[in-house]
C-alpha cells in the first residue's frame, strides 16, 4: 500500500509522527550543538580574540579529541544496553544525562580547570552519541511497512533542519552560559518526546503497539486504529478481530 506524506499527518500516524519529529530535532540540536560548544569551550583564544598570535587561533586538541572519542564508547555502551534497557529508556537517560552534563560544561567553562571541562565534555558526548544510535534504530522499528520509508525521511528531514538551527544557537556572540540553559531545556523536551514514543523491544518490525486508538464522535473504533497485543510469552503481534495489522 503506498504512502504519501500526508498520510503521516493523518489521525492514525500524527502523535507518533510528532513525536519522532520533535525527537529527531532536538537530537540534532543537541549532538551537534555539543559538538560545537566543546569546540567552543575549549578554543577562548579564537572567541574572545585574545592571545591569538597572527590572528591565528589556538585550540586545545587534546581536550577536544579526548571529548570526541566518547563517542566510540557511546556505540559499546549502547549495544549493551538497547536490547536489555529498551529503546525508549535508553533514549530518554541518554538525553537527560547528556543535556546535564552539557549544562555543567558551559557553566564551569569559566572557573573550572581543564581536566574537569574534559571529563564533562566527554561525558556529554558519550550521551549524545548514545541518544542519537537508539533513535536511529528506534524510529524504523516503530513505523509500519506503509509508512516506514516516508516517515523515516521526513524525521531524518527534521533532524538536518535541527542540525542547520545549532550553530545559531551555540554561536560566539551568544554567553555560553546561556547556550547550556538553553541545550538542557532542548535535551529534557527531547528525552520527553522520546519517552512517549512507543517501545519496540523484542516485537516484531513495524508490530509495535499505539495504546491511543482512533475513535469516532460516538465513542466506537473507526477501523483506522492500529492497536497490537502482544502475547506474553512469545511476544508474537495478535491483533484484535477490530484492529488491523499493518503487512
Amino acid at each position: 500500500e503506498e504512502s504519501g506524506f500526508r498520510d503521516l499527518l493523518s489521525r492514525k500516524w500524527r502523535k507518533v509522527t510528532l513525536l519522532l519529529w520533535l525527537t529527531w530535532m532536538g537530537y540534532a540540536i543537541g549532538y551537534y550543538g555539543s559538538v560545537l560548544a566543546v569546540t567552543r569551550i575549549f578554543d577562548a583564544d579564537a572567541v574572545e580574540g585574545a592571545d591569538a598570535q597572527d590572528g591565528t587561533p589556538t585550540f586545545d586538541y587534546k581536550a577536544i579529541f579526548i571529548s570526541a572519542s566518547a563517542e566510540i564508547l557511546g556505540v559499546f555502551v549502547v549495544i549493551q544496553t538497547v536490547d536489555s534497557v529498551g529503546r525508549i529508556p535508553t533514549q530518554a537517560m541518554s538525553y537527560i544525562f547528556g543535556g546535564i552534563f552539557l549544562f555543567s560544561l558551559a557553566m564551569s567553562a569559566e572557573t573550572a580547570n581543564n581536566n574537569l571541562l574534559t571529563v564533562l565534555a566527554f561525558c556529554a558526548r558519550a550521551f549524545e552519541m548514545m541518544g542519537s544510535c537508539v533513535t536511529w534504530v528506534s524510529t524504523a522499528e516503530i513505523l509500519p511497512t506503509e509508512i516506514r520509508s516516508t516517515g523515516h525521511s521526513a524525521a531524518n528531514a527534521m533532524g538536518r533542519t535541527g542540525a542547520f538551527m545549532s550553530p545559531y544557537l551555540v554561536g560566539t556572540n551568544i554567553p555560553i552560559k546561556f547556550v547550556g540553559a538553553a541545550m538542557l531545556v532542548i535535551h529534557l523536551i527531547t528525552a520527553c518526546c522520546a519517552w512517549h514514543l512507543p517501545e519496540s523491544k523484542g516485537k516484531d518490525l513495524g508490530n509495535v503497539t499505539y495504546d491511543d486508538d482512533v475513535v469516532d464522535s460516538g465513542g466506537e473504533k473507526d477501523g483506522s486504529e492500529t492497536t497490537f497485543r502482544y502475547d506474553s510469552d512469545d511476544a508474537v503481534a495478535r491483533p484484535t478481530s477490530s484492529d488491523r495489522r499493518i503487512v
